[in-house]
């Protein structure tokens, strides 16, 4: 079986300009996202591999959300990947 993360235009899903996608079953997410720096904006992939990790980058950004737009789709994408890996990991608990 190939990894979701492999083709982020056709797994990811899009909030505004970061693109997320989410592997429940390995418990992880990968989040692009463009980052501004001293010259140009490039984009950037992060790699969270487990819920604790996808929680404290969430909060992270979402104490930046108030300045940041960018930082506003991050914790947007990180709430709704760790919400799906958090019911993929309930179901499988039942």
């Amino acid at each position: 079986m190939t990894s979701p993360h492999s083709d982020p235009e056709r797994n990811g899903i899009v909030f505004g300009v970061a693109v997320v996608t989410i592997d429940p079953v390995a418990g992880d997410c990968v989040l692009q996202a463009p980052v501004k720096g001293i010259i140009t904006t490039s984009m950037r992939r992060i790699h969270f591999h487990s819920l604790d990790e996808i929680c404290g980058a969430h909060q992270a950004q979402a104490t930046r959300a108030k300045a940041d737009p960018v930082a506003r789709d991050i914790a947007a994408a990180l709430k709704f990947a760790g919400n799906k890996i958090r019911a993929y990991e309930q179901r499988k608990r039942k």
